[in-house]
Protein backbone atom coordinates (compact mmCIF):
# COMPACT_ATOMS: atom_id res chain seq x y z
CA UNK A 1 0.00 0.00 0.00
CA UNK A 2 1.69 3.05 -1.16
CA UNK A 3 1.62 6.20 1.11
CA UNK A 4 -1.07 8.04 -0.02
CA UNK A 5 -3.84 5.44 0.28
CA UNK A 6 -2.32 4.64 3.81
CA UNK A 7 -3.35 8.02 4.66
CA UNK A 8 -6.15 8.03 2.99
CA UNK A 9 -6.72 5.03 5.17
CA UNK A 10 -6.02 6.62 8.24
CA UNK A 11 -8.76 9.26 7.41
CA UNK A 12 -11.86 6.67 7.06
CA UNK A 13 -10.51 4.79 10.03
CA UNK A 14 -10.73 7.59 12.23
CA UNK A 15 -13.44 8.85 11.17
CA UNK A 16 -15.07 5.98 11.25
CA UNK A 17 -13.81 5.06 14.89
CA UNK A 18 -15.14 8.22 16.11
CA UNK A 19 -18.82 7.16 15.07
CA UNK A 20 -18.69 3.41 15.96
CA UNK A 21 -18.10 5.26 19.36
CA UNK A 22 -20.89 7.19 19.02
CA UNK A 23 -23.42 4.57 18.13
CA UNK A 24 -22.52 2.96 20.74
CA UNK A 25 -23.34 5.79 23.01
CA UNK A 26 -26.43 6.50 20.91
CA UNK A 27 -28.28 2.39 21.74
CA UNK A 28 -27.04 2.93 25.43
CA UNK A 29 -28.13 5.92 26.40
CA UNK A 30 -30.48 8.73 25.78
CA UNK A 31 -27.86 11.74 25.56
CA UNK A 32 -27.88 11.95 21.38
CA UNK A 33 -31.20 14.37 20.36
CA UNK A 34 -31.08 12.93 17.20
CA UNK A 35 -32.01 9.83 18.14
CA UNK A 36 -35.47 10.58 18.89
CA UNK A 37 -38.65 11.51 17.17
CA UNK A 38 -38.06 11.10 13.12
CA UNK A 39 -35.32 8.41 13.73
CA UNK A 40 -37.64 6.15 16.49
CA UNK A 41 -40.39 5.99 13.46
CA UNK A 42 -37.72 5.15 11.22
CA UNK A 43 -37.03 2.40 13.14
CA UNK A 44 -40.17 1.42 13.47
CA UNK A 45 -41.16 1.11 10.08
CA UNK A 46 -37.89 -0.74 9.16
CA UNK A 47 -38.75 -3.79 11.57
CA UNK A 48 -42.35 -3.57 10.91
CA UNK A 49 -40.95 -3.94 6.91
CA UNK A 50 -38.50 -6.49 8.16
CA UNK A 51 -41.25 -8.84 10.08
CA UNK A 52 -42.83 -9.26 6.34
CA UNK A 53 -39.74 -10.04 4.51
CA UNK A 54 -39.21 -13.25 5.46
CA UNK A 55 -43.08 -14.17 3.87
CA UNK A 56 -42.38 -12.33 0.39
CA UNK A 57 -44.75 -9.28 1.31
CA UNK A 58 -41.98 -6.22 3.21
CA UNK A 59 -45.43 -4.35 3.96
CA UNK A 60 -48.20 -6.79 5.13
CA UNK A 61 -47.46 -5.43 8.71
CA UNK A 62 -47.46 -1.49 7.57
CA UNK A 63 -50.11 0.72 6.74
CA UNK A 64 -49.35 1.57 3.57
CA UNK A 65 -46.53 0.50 0.56
CA UNK A 66 -43.96 2.11 -1.45
CA UNK A 67 -44.11 1.00 -5.54
CA UNK A 68 -42.02 0.27 -7.97
CA UNK A 69 -42.36 3.39 -10.03
CA UNK A 70 -41.96 5.84 -6.77
CA UNK A 71 -38.52 3.92 -6.47
CA UNK A 72 -37.56 4.76 -10.41
CA UNK A 73 -39.07 8.29 -10.39
CA UNK A 74 -38.04 9.40 -7.29
CA UNK A 75 -39.97 12.79 -8.01
CA UNK A 76 -42.99 10.77 -7.83
CA UNK A 77 -42.70 10.75 -3.92
CA UNK A 78 -43.61 7.91 -1.06
CA UNK A 79 -44.04 7.21 2.54
CA UNK A 80 -40.72 8.92 4.00
CA UNK A 81 -40.86 6.23 6.82
CA UNK A 82 -41.20 3.26 4.73
CA UNK A 83 -39.23 4.31 1.80
CA UNK A 84 -35.75 4.46 4.16
CA UNK A 85 -37.11 1.56 6.01
CA UNK A 86 -36.57 -0.32 2.95
CA UNK A 87 -33.12 0.47 3.18
CA UNK A 88 -32.34 0.05 6.94
CA UNK A 89 -34.77 -3.06 7.38
CA UNK A 90 -32.17 -6.04 6.29
CA UNK A 91 -30.43 -5.07 9.77
CA UNK A 92 -33.28 -6.25 11.84
CA UNK A 93 -32.98 -9.64 10.08
CA UNK A 94 -30.03 -10.18 12.16
CA UNK A 95 -29.81 -11.28 15.32
CA UNK A 96 -28.84 -9.31 18.43
CA UNK A 97 -28.89 -5.35 18.54
CA UNK A 98 -30.31 -4.23 15.28
CA UNK A 99 -30.93 -0.73 15.85
CA UNK A 100 -27.05 -0.81 16.27
CA UNK A 101 -26.35 -2.48 13.41
CA UNK A 102 -27.98 -0.19 11.54
CA UNK A 103 -26.88 3.08 13.71
CA UNK A 104 -23.09 1.29 12.48
CA UNK A 105 -24.26 1.02 8.89
CA UNK A 106 -24.97 4.75 8.90
CA UNK A 107 -21.90 5.40 10.20
CA UNK A 108 -19.75 3.57 8.39
CA UNK A 109 -21.80 6.14 5.19
CA UNK A 110 -20.63 8.87 6.79
CA UNK A 111 -17.40 7.78 6.82
CA UNK A 112 -16.88 6.73 3.33
CA UNK A 113 -17.99 10.09 2.36
CA UNK A 114 -15.58 12.18 4.45
CA UNK A 115 -12.87 9.76 2.93
CA UNK A 116 -14.40 10.63 -0.27
CA UNK A 117 -13.97 14.30 0.40
CA UNK A 118 -10.67 13.99 1.75
CA UNK A 119 -9.51 12.61 -1.76
CA UNK A 120 -10.90 15.44 -3.32
CA UNK A 121 -9.18 17.91 -1.36
CA UNK A 122 -5.99 15.76 -1.23
CA UNK A 123 -6.07 16.03 -5.13
CA UNK A 124 -6.73 19.62 -6.60
CA UNK A 125 -4.51 20.93 -3.53
CA UNK A 126 -2.47 18.85 -0.92
CA UNK A 127 -2.65 16.20 2.00
CA UNK A 128 -2.68 19.08 4.42
CA UNK A 129 -5.75 20.65 2.33
CA UNK A 130 -7.48 17.08 1.76
CA UNK A 131 -7.07 16.54 6.00
CA UNK A 132 -8.57 19.95 7.24
CA UNK A 133 -11.42 19.27 5.04
CA UNK A 134 -12.57 16.03 6.56
CA UNK A 135 -11.69 16.74 10.30
CA UNK A 136 -14.72 19.44 11.29
CA UNK A 137 -16.59 16.36 9.54
CA UNK A 138 -14.96 13.36 11.31
CA UNK A 139 -15.22 15.72 15.24
CA UNK A 140 -18.52 18.12 14.64
CA UNK A 141 -20.99 16.15 17.64
CA UNK A 142 -23.61 17.41 15.45
CA UNK A 143 -21.93 15.45 12.13
CA UNK A 144 -21.43 12.35 14.83
CA UNK A 145 -24.81 12.70 16.83
CA UNK A 146 -26.62 12.75 12.86
CA UNK A 147 -24.46 10.06 11.26
CA UNK A 148 -24.62 7.75 14.34
CA UNK A 149 -29.00 7.34 14.82
CA UNK A 150 -31.55 6.07 12.31
CA UNK A 151 -32.31 9.04 10.22
CA UNK A 152 -31.90 9.11 6.20
CA UNK A 153 -30.01 12.51 5.97
CA UNK A 154 -26.51 10.35 6.10
CA UNK A 155 -27.14 8.57 3.44
CA UNK A 156 -28.16 11.90 1.21
CA UNK A 157 -24.72 13.02 2.25
CA UNK A 158 -23.10 9.93 1.20
CA UNK A 159 -24.92 10.09 -1.96
CA UNK A 160 -24.03 13.63 -2.95
CA UNK A 161 -20.25 13.44 -1.57
CA UNK A 162 -19.92 9.89 -3.72
CA UNK A 163 -21.72 11.33 -7.14
CA UNK A 164 -19.25 13.85 -6.77
CA UNK A 165 -15.93 11.92 -6.17
CA UNK A 166 -17.24 9.77 -9.23
CA UNK A 167 -17.50 12.42 -11.54
CA UNK A 168 -14.62 14.74 -10.86
CA UNK A 169 -11.82 12.10 -9.40
CA UNK A 170 -12.95 8.66 -11.02
CA UNK A 171 -11.12 5.86 -9.32
CA UNK A 172 -8.41 4.58 -12.25
CA UNK A 173 -9.51 1.04 -12.64
CA UNK A 174 -12.88 2.27 -13.47
CA UNK A 175 -14.12 2.90 -17.06
CA UNK A 176 -14.74 7.07 -16.70
CA UNK A 177 -18.47 6.36 -18.45
CA UNK A 178 -19.06 3.95 -15.79
CA UNK A 179 -17.96 6.12 -12.82
CA UNK A 180 -20.39 8.79 -14.49
CA UNK A 181 -23.62 5.79 -14.63
CA UNK A 182 -22.50 5.17 -10.88
CA UNK A 183 -22.83 8.80 -10.32
CA UNK A 184 -26.23 8.70 -11.21
CA UNK A 185 -26.94 6.28 -9.53
CA UNK A 186 -25.99 7.42 -6.72
CA UNK A 187 -27.72 10.72 -7.14
CA UNK A 188 -30.99 8.55 -8.17
CA UNK A 189 -30.73 6.99 -4.76
CA UNK A 190 -30.29 10.04 -2.77
CA UNK A 191 -32.88 12.06 -4.85
CA UNK A 192 -35.21 8.89 -3.40
CA UNK A 193 -35.01 10.39 0.57
CA UNK A 194 -35.14 14.15 -0.69
CA UNK A 195 -36.84 14.63 -3.98
CA UNK A 196 -36.54 18.45 -3.46
CA UNK A 197 -33.15 18.18 -4.30
CA UNK A 198 -33.41 17.89 -7.89
CA UNK A 199 -33.24 21.44 -8.47
CA UNK A 200 -29.54 21.56 -6.89
CA UNK A 201 -28.49 18.29 -8.94
CA UNK A 202 -29.59 19.74 -12.17
CA UNK A 203 -28.03 23.14 -10.89
CA UNK A 204 -25.02 22.29 -10.37
CA UNK A 205 -24.49 20.20 -13.25
CA UNK A 206 -25.95 21.80 -15.41
CA UNK A 207 -23.70 24.68 -14.71
CA UNK A 208 -20.14 22.58 -14.45
CA UNK A 209 -20.90 21.32 -18.01
CA UNK A 210 -21.66 24.47 -19.34
CA UNK A 211 -18.68 26.05 -17.99
CA UNK A 212 -16.60 22.96 -20.04
CA UNK A 213 -18.01 23.42 -22.91
CA UNK A 214 -16.95 27.11 -22.48
CA UNK A 215 -13.70 26.71 -21.47
CA UNK A 216 -13.14 24.06 -23.57
CA UNK A 217 -13.51 26.96 -26.85
CA UNK A 218 -15.85 24.10 -28.00
CA UNK A 219 -18.39 27.13 -29.07
CA UNK A 220 -18.40 29.56 -32.01
CA UNK A 221 -18.96 33.27 -30.53
CA UNK A 222 -22.33 33.18 -32.35
CA UNK A 223 -24.06 30.30 -29.86
CA UNK A 224 -22.49 32.05 -27.01
CA UNK A 225 -24.07 35.27 -28.16
CA UNK A 226 -27.08 33.02 -28.87
CA UNK A 227 -27.31 31.52 -25.32
CA UNK A 228 -26.87 35.32 -23.49
CA UNK A 229 -29.61 36.56 -26.00
CA UNK A 230 -31.66 33.98 -25.09
CA UNK A 231 -31.30 34.73 -21.36
CA UNK A 232 -34.46 36.89 -20.86
CA UNK A 233 -36.76 34.86 -22.43
CA UNK A 234 -35.70 31.65 -20.40
CA UNK A 235 -36.18 33.54 -17.29
CA UNK A 236 -39.64 34.95 -18.77
CA UNK A 237 -40.54 31.34 -20.05
CA UNK A 238 -39.10 29.81 -16.20
CA UNK A 239 -41.30 32.43 -14.12
CA UNK A 240 -44.43 30.06 -13.67
CA UNK A 241 -42.19 27.53 -12.27
CA UNK A 242 -40.35 29.87 -9.92
CA UNK A 243 -43.87 31.53 -8.46
CA UNK A 244 -44.61 27.42 -7.61
CA UNK A 245 -41.20 26.76 -5.97
CA UNK A 246 -41.54 30.35 -3.85
CA UNK A 247 -45.04 29.19 -2.91
CA UNK A 248 -43.87 25.43 -2.00
CA UNK A 249 -41.32 27.01 0.10
CA UNK A 250 -43.18 28.84 1.89
CA UNK A 251 -45.49 26.04 2.75
CA UNK A 252 -42.87 23.81 3.90
CA UNK A 253 -41.62 27.07 6.40
CA UNK A 254 -44.79 27.38 7.70
CA UNK A 255 -45.31 23.57 8.26
CA UNK A 256 -42.07 23.66 10.46
CA UNK A 257 -42.61 26.59 12.21
CA UNK A 258 -43.01 25.32 15.69
CA UNK A 259 -40.60 23.77 18.11
CA UNK A 260 -38.09 24.73 20.98
CA UNK A 261 -35.49 25.75 18.02
CA UNK A 262 -37.60 27.68 15.78
CA UNK A 263 -36.55 31.29 14.67
CA UNK A 264 -38.22 33.86 12.44
CA UNK A 265 -41.40 31.94 12.16
CA UNK A 266 -43.61 34.96 10.88
CA UNK A 267 -41.00 35.82 7.63
CA UNK A 268 -42.25 33.80 4.99
CA UNK A 269 -41.13 34.90 1.56
CA UNK A 270 -44.01 35.50 -1.33
CA UNK A 271 -42.13 36.75 -3.50
CA UNK A 272 -38.82 36.42 -6.08
CA UNK A 273 -38.13 39.95 -4.85
CA UNK A 274 -38.62 39.04 -1.35
CA UNK A 275 -36.96 35.58 -1.89
CA UNK A 276 -33.78 37.70 -3.06
CA UNK A 277 -33.94 39.76 0.13
CA UNK A 278 -34.21 37.10 2.31
CA UNK A 279 -31.94 34.74 0.78
CA UNK A 280 -29.13 35.85 2.93
CA UNK A 281 -30.50 36.26 6.07
CA UNK A 282 -31.76 32.45 5.75
CA UNK A 283 -28.44 31.11 4.43
CA UNK A 284 -26.84 32.63 7.74
CA UNK A 285 -29.43 30.62 9.84
CA UNK A 286 -29.03 27.89 8.17
CA UNK A 287 -25.44 27.39 8.01
CA UNK A 288 -24.51 28.82 11.36
CA UNK A 289 -27.61 28.75 13.62
CA UNK A 290 -27.65 28.96 16.48
CA UNK A 291 -26.09 31.96 17.69
CA UNK A 292 -24.64 32.65 20.97
CA UNK A 293 -28.04 34.78 21.51
CA UNK A 294 -30.14 31.61 20.53
CA UNK A 295 -28.29 29.04 22.87
CA UNK A 296 -30.03 28.15 25.70
CA UNK A 297 -29.25 24.44 26.59
CA UNK A 298 -25.47 22.73 26.02
CA UNK A 299 -26.40 20.77 23.20
CA UNK A 300 -26.96 24.17 21.18
CA UNK A 301 -24.38 25.44 23.19
CA UNK A 302 -22.11 22.65 21.34
CA UNK A 303 -23.33 23.70 17.80
CA UNK A 304 -23.40 26.93 18.31
CA UNK A 305 -19.52 26.84 18.63
CA UNK A 306 -19.70 24.68 15.71
CA UNK A 307 -21.04 27.26 13.78
CA UNK A 308 -18.47 29.97 14.50
CA UNK A 309 -15.96 27.58 13.24
CA UNK A 310 -18.03 26.75 9.85
CA UNK A 311 -17.84 30.53 9.65
CA UNK A 312 -14.14 30.70 9.63
CA UNK A 313 -14.27 28.13 6.93
CA UNK A 314 -16.45 30.12 4.67
CA UNK A 315 -13.85 32.87 5.25
CA UNK A 316 -10.99 30.86 4.07
CA UNK A 317 -13.22 29.03 1.43
CA UNK A 318 -13.09 32.34 -0.44
CA UNK A 319 -9.12 31.73 -0.72
CA UNK A 320 -9.79 28.04 -1.76
CA UNK A 321 -12.34 28.54 -4.41
CA UNK A 322 -9.30 31.02 -6.63
CA UNK A 323 -7.27 27.98 -5.39
CA UNK A 324 -9.10 25.34 -7.01
CA UNK A 325 -10.59 27.29 -9.51
CA UNK A 326 -7.07 27.86 -11.44
CA UNK A 327 -6.90 23.93 -11.71
CA UNK A 328 -10.06 22.69 -12.69
CA UNK A 329 -12.82 25.74 -13.41
CA UNK A 330 -16.04 23.89 -14.30
CA UNK A 331 -16.08 21.22 -11.29
CA UNK A 332 -15.38 24.61 -9.15
CA UNK A 333 -18.17 26.51 -10.99
CA UNK A 334 -20.43 23.69 -10.37
CA UNK A 335 -19.60 22.98 -6.71
CA UNK A 336 -20.50 26.65 -6.13
CA UNK A 337 -23.48 26.80 -8.08
CA UNK A 338 -24.56 23.82 -6.06
CA UNK A 339 -23.50 25.52 -2.75
CA UNK A 340 -25.16 28.89 -3.55
CA UNK A 341 -28.31 26.95 -5.06
CA UNK A 342 -28.92 24.79 -1.57
CA UNK A 343 -28.22 27.53 0.87
CA UNK A 344 -30.95 29.39 -0.57
CA UNK A 345 -33.53 26.93 -1.05
CA UNK A 346 -32.92 25.16 2.50
CA UNK A 347 -31.69 28.63 4.33
CA UNK A 348 -35.67 30.16 2.86
CA UNK A 349 -37.27 26.60 3.24
CA UNK A 350 -35.75 25.88 6.86
CA UNK A 351 -37.51 27.75 10.03
CA UNK A 352 -35.70 25.34 13.35
CA UNK A 353 -32.00 25.00 13.61
CA UNK A 354 -32.49 21.82 14.92
CA UNK A 355 -33.60 20.80 11.35
CA UNK A 356 -31.48 22.59 9.90
CA UNK A 357 -28.30 21.24 11.50
CA UNK A 358 -29.64 17.64 9.85
CA UNK A 359 -29.91 19.32 6.48
CA UNK A 360 -26.91 21.44 6.09
CA UNK A 361 -24.24 18.39 6.40
CA UNK A 362 -24.94 17.49 3.15
CA UNK A 363 -23.53 21.21 2.05
CA UNK A 364 -20.97 22.09 4.21
CA UNK A 365 -18.63 19.53 3.21
CA UNK A 366 -18.20 21.49 0.53
CA UNK A 367 -17.47 24.79 2.53
CA UNK A 368 -15.18 22.72 4.77
CA UNK A 369 -13.36 21.30 0.86
CA UNK A 370 -12.52 24.92 -0.27
CA UNK A 371 -11.97 26.60 2.93
CA UNK A 372 -9.54 23.26 3.80
CA UNK A 373 -7.51 24.50 0.70
CA UNK A 374 -7.98 28.15 1.39
CA UNK A 375 -6.17 27.17 4.84
CA UNK A 376 -3.44 25.10 3.64
CA UNK A 377 -2.29 27.53 0.79
CA UNK A 378 -2.08 30.83 3.67
CA UNK A 379 -1.35 29.03 6.87
CA UNK A 380 1.89 26.82 7.00
CA UNK A 381 1.00 24.22 9.15
CA UNK A 382 4.12 21.68 10.81
CA UNK A 383 2.79 19.83 12.36
CA UNK A 384 1.23 16.66 11.87
CA UNK A 385 2.10 17.94 8.20
CA UNK A 386 5.13 17.42 7.13
CA UNK A 387 6.67 20.35 4.81
CA UNK A 388 6.14 19.89 1.40
CA UNK A 389 6.38 22.67 -1.45
CA UNK A 390 3.08 23.86 -2.81
CA UNK A 391 2.00 22.36 -6.50
CA UNK A 392 2.60 25.12 -9.15
CA UNK A 393 -0.72 27.22 -10.25
CA UNK A 394 -2.86 25.18 -12.56
CA UNK A 395 -1.37 21.13 -12.24
CA UNK A 396 -2.63 18.77 -9.97
CA UNK A 397 -0.70 17.95 -6.62
CA UNK A 398 1.95 14.56 -7.32
CA UNK A 399 -1.52 12.85 -5.89
CA UNK A 400 -3.53 13.12 -9.04
CA UNK A 401 -2.54 10.42 -10.44
CA UNK A 402 -2.45 8.34 -7.57
CA UNK A 403 -6.34 7.89 -7.84
CA UNK A 404 -7.92 4.51 -6.40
Amino acid sequence: MDRTSKQALSVFLLAFSVRVVGAVVTTVTTLNPDSRADAVRFGNGAEAIARGLPTGQPFRYTADAVELYQVLNPIAGSDTILTWGIFISPFWLLPGPSGLYARLGNGLLGAIAIYHVYRIGRYYYSHQAGVLAALPMILYPSFVAVQTTLLRDVFVFFGIVTAARLLVLPPKRLNRWLSYGLAYAMLHLALIHRQLNVVLYVGAITAGIATYVIVSRDLYKETIGLGALSGPVVYVLSLPLIRSGITRLARIRRLRASGRAVYLPNVIPQTLPELISFSWIGAAYFLYAPFPWMVRTAPDLIVSLEGISTLAFTICAVWGVRSMGRKDVPVTVGLVVGLVLAVVFYGVGTVNYGTGQRHRQMVLWVIFLFGGIGITEHVKLVWPFPQRRSPPEGTATSDSSQTE
